[in-house]
């Protein structure tokens, strides 16, 4: 017995030995952070986002969740972060991508508008993941006819003020654009609409950093629309209005972005609510909700990506402020108007496969099945509306954003094929 006991504690300490090596990296004091392959970005972007820092210890998780934080950043196409040896220096390698995007624009429509533009981002000004875009955009009416309007926005992103859990966003808008009016998908009339918006919101991070976890906002719209009727009939609910709203916001967000693919869940949910105690000529209550879900298929680098979205309107709701799912990146099949309402709720499924493994290009399989209705009156008086078809997406890895795709999807309800061009995944 005594033999027995000797053995079996002999085995203990041998297995205990072999997996110190392992773990010999796990509660060691930091003593310093190295950062190489930055150009354009500050270090002080790098060293906010990590999950360790100098003098604390390194955890056998602090590699991969360190790794998966700079990934979703967004800024940089190769992340890599080495344990600390026996000096305690932790090595950061990283390979920033090209941040300032500029972005033609076009949309061509045979049921209303068609539209021309240019898109201006930098992602990552000051080299502090700050946001500045410019737009212009020109409406003309079907087809690129006459019926002109011109409108620019703007808007800035302050991610992390001060490097702490707060980050703030303001925006504003103004002039002519072209307005469709709609009747359960027909193009009844176009207007000219004379617009001038501007918001602010603010953000709070519940989570160790914004986007990883759960994240509150809160944020004031308003805006001021005017409407000429150019050709068509005039409908009812296209009236002039100022709408003052408040909008909040509660989101979940565990995503791990790989550049090509992405893995894990999202969820935000939003209420905004425009009244006359606001300053508002309408009293509108609008409520938005989301989920995804991104997971791999095996071992590989494809995916299967789905969402579930809803949303409700309430009160003084005009034509303006409709919600409209027919897009890219809604239910695809239908064009912008073909889909408008009060209600609404669809799901979309679709399968991400690159070719060859991990490359650049990705094909894409989908279906997406939902409705929305206005006055109860579902669209094309359907108990649901689908559309599916593939696509195909290039991801340029030097550049932030830079995954640039097109799509072709059949609409059941019109029977119709519908294309696509846009920048993204459709979520």
């Amino acid at each position: 017995m005594l033999r027995l006991i000797f053995t079996l504690v002999v085995f203990l300490l041998l297995s205990a030995a072999q997996l110190l090596p392992a773990c010999a990296d796990d509660g060691v004091w930091i003593r310093d952070i190295h950062i190489t392959g930055l150009q354009r970005t500050s270090p002080r972007t790098i060293l906010r986002e990590l999950p360790f820092s100098v003098g604390g210890l390194w955890h056998a998780d602090s590699q991969a969740a360190g790794e998966r934080r700079l990934r979703n950043l967004g800024l940089f196409s190769t992340v890599v972060i080495l344990p600390p040896g026996e000096d305690g220096s932790v090595h950061v390698v990283l390979k920033e991508r090209w941040s300032l995007f500029i972005l033609p624009e076009a949309s061509r429509s045979d049921i209303g508008k068609s539209t021309a533009g240019v898109t201006l981002t930098e992602h990552n000004l000051w080299g502090l993941h700050h946001q500045l875009r410019v737009a212009v955009r020109e409406d003309t009416g079907k087809n690129f006819s006459g019926l002109k309007g011109t409108r620019a926005d703007g808007s800035y992103q302050w991610r992390r003020v001060a490097d702490g859990p707060v980050s703030l966003a303001f925006g504003m808008g103004a002039g002519r654009s072209v307005f469709d009016a709609f009747d359960q998908g027909v193009l009844t009339g176009q207007y000219q609409q004379q617009n001038s918006s501007w918001y602010t919101s603010a953000s709070w991070a519940l989570g160790a950093v914004p986007g990883d976890g759960w994240d509150l906002g809160l944020g004031f719209y308003s805006s001021r629309s005017t409407f000429r009727l150019v050709t068509g009939a005039p409908a009812t609910l296209v009236q002039d209005s100022r709408r003052n709203s408040v909008l909040s916001t509660v989101t979940y967000t565990n995503l791990d972005d790989h550049t090509t693919w992405i893995t894990g869940t999202g969820f935000q949910y939003a209420l905004d609510v425009a009244h006359q105690g606001f300053g508002s000529t309408v009293n509108v209550y609008r409520q938005t909700s989301y989920l995804t879900h991104h997971t791999r298929l095996y071992s590989s680098t494809a995916t299967l990506d789905w969402r579930i979205s809803g949303g409700a309107a309430s009160g003084q709701v005009l034509k303006d402020g409709l919600f409209d799912i027919g897009s890219n990146s809604g239910l695809r099949g239908y064009l912008p108007g073909e889909l408008q309402g009060q209600y609404y709720l669809f799901g979309n499924i679709e399968g991400r496969f690159p070719l060859p493994a991990a490359s650049n290009v990705q094909l894409v399989a989908f279906s997406d099945v939902g409705q929305i209705w206005s006055s109860h009156r579902p669209a094309f008086r359907r108990p649901v509306v689908a559309g599916f078809g593939g696509g195909a997406r290039l991801t340029l890895r030097w550049l932030v954003k830079g995954t640039f795709r097109v799509d072709a999807a059949y609409g059941t309800a019109t029977r119709r094929w519908r294309f696509y061009f846009g920048t993204g995944q459709a979520f």
